[in-house]
């Protein structure tokens, strides 16, 4: 999933030394990550807590930043086609593989 966001690993909770728009562009790959592994993969607020080393409330409001930023025409295009991409990379016969 990391590698459809931004074609390079979204750490957890490291790199902490790193100036504040590179830590901002960390958090939106990664709620676009949580969002997507939600939304296309149907995986629980829960498991994508534990697989992404954050509460589940944390994934809750990386998905309702995502649905809102998708106002934006050209931010809900992006999503779409990475939504797209993960249906057809991680789904099989309709449903979800598993991290």
């Amino acid at each position: 999933m990391d590698a459809l966001v931004a074609g390079e690993p979204v750490p957890k909770r490291s790199h902490r030394r790193e100036g504040a728009a590179s830590r901002r562009a960390m958090v939106q790959r990664r709620q676009i990550a949580m969002y997507v592994s939600h939304v296309v993969l149907c995986h629980s607020l829960t498991d994508l807590g534990l697989a992404f080393g954050r509460d589940r409330t944390t994934v809750s409001h990386a998905c309702h930043v995502v649905e809102d930023r998708r106002d934006d025409p050209a931010f809900d295009r992006f999503i779409a086609s990475i939504e797209r991409v993960a249906a057809a990379v991680f789904q099989r016969d309709g449903r979800a593989r598993g991290f």
